[in-house]
């Protein structure tokens, strides 16, 4: 028998047909969750009625609805945050996109007690029925770089990894009390993988593939040369924040090579072969503002305009 407490921690916004599915799958689970937290990024849609209505019906639901859009950072800052309140042993913290199997917690917390050198854990991440092995990442020797873990790997009951998404993620709370709360300024991107990178230091993740989880997302083919949106400067700057916080002087140089070839050099040469005429300025004004506010920490949201 498995009698280990855990909390659920969920970030939300304007999916409330998603987050009804999320939801009832956990409320199936084969050993029950004692609380289920939900943050509430501000969604517009009918989110805020639907956790209403489950909050009246189950005390272990704890709401959290947050007056303006903090990004998926500060959302999983603030729930992971309210779990330390919590009389539990450990979280599982996913999107509301994830829908985890009935036995996903059977399978984690069982491989929890056979290893108990494991502090940290995750499962199968697939979408549309493919393993994507995105979510479960090695570090590689210089850069903070990371390799996707292969499909072979997942052919084992377990294996080892380094990074870890949140889409499924599952900690023990007394790591999370000595490593403290996702850096919340992130907005989006980035903040699990320095999440991992903090939890390295005092375990790595053991991947239980029999726990697996349907990711409602699509699959999409990144055309190229690749057009960059705001999304992206979060990208580039927080992962000079975390090279800044966890890297040593080489990991920064391999960092900014990478992004001048693979950004701007790379966007420029597939614009001059397909001969498009396409204006990349607004990628080097976006990568050069998302550079020199990571170093200067400026950590404020900003939003860098398209010029037509």
């Amino acid at each position: 028998m498995i009698h280990t407490k855990y909390a659920v921690v969920i970030v939300t916004y304007n999916r409330e047909c998603l987050l009804r599915e999320c939801v009832e799958n956990i409320e199936r689970q084969t050993v029950a969750p004692d609380s289920i937290i939900i943050v509430n990024n501000a969604s517009t849609d009918n989110t805020p009625n639907y956790l209403e209505e489950i909050n009246q019906k189950d005390e272990r639901f704890d709401i959290i609805n947050l007056r303006r859009n903090i990004g998926g950072a500060g959302g999983f800052a603030k729930g992971i945050e309210r779990s330390l309140e919590k009389d539990v042993d450990c979280i599982l913290i996913i999107d509301d996109d994830a829908m985890i199997a009935r036995d996903y917690m059977e399978q984690i917390l069982q491989a929890r007690q056979q290893q108990p050198q494991y502090k940290a854990f995750a499962g199968t991440l697939r979408t549309d029925g493919k393993i994507d092995t995105f979510h479960r990442r090695n570090l590689q020797k210089t850069g903070l770089m990371s390799k996707n873990c292969t499909e072979q790997q997942y052919r084992q009951p377990c294996f080892v990894c380094d990074i870890a998404s949140f889409c499924g993620m599952v900690l023990d709370m007394d790591l999370v009390r000595q490593i403290g709360l996702p850096h919340a300024e992130y907005f989006i991107w980035y903040d699990d993988t320095e999440y991992s990178l903090r939890i390295h230091r005092h375990s790595r993740f053991l991947v239980v593939t029999a726990a697996e989880i349907n990711h409602k997302t699509n699959r999409t083919r990144v055309a190229q040369p690749r057009r960059y949106d705001w999304k992206d400067y979060y990208a580039v700057r927080n992962r000079m924040l975390m090279v800044e916080e966890h890297g040593s002087f080489i990991d920064k140089r391999v960092n900014y090579f990478d992004l001048f070839v693979h950004v701007i050099f790379r966007n420029w040469l597939f614009g001059l072969i397909k001969k498009d005429g396409y204006n990349w300025s607004y990628e080097k004004k976006l990568v050069s503002a998302a550079i020199q506010n990571a170093r200067s920490g400026k950590l404020e949201n900003v939003i860098i305009k398209r010029e037509r």
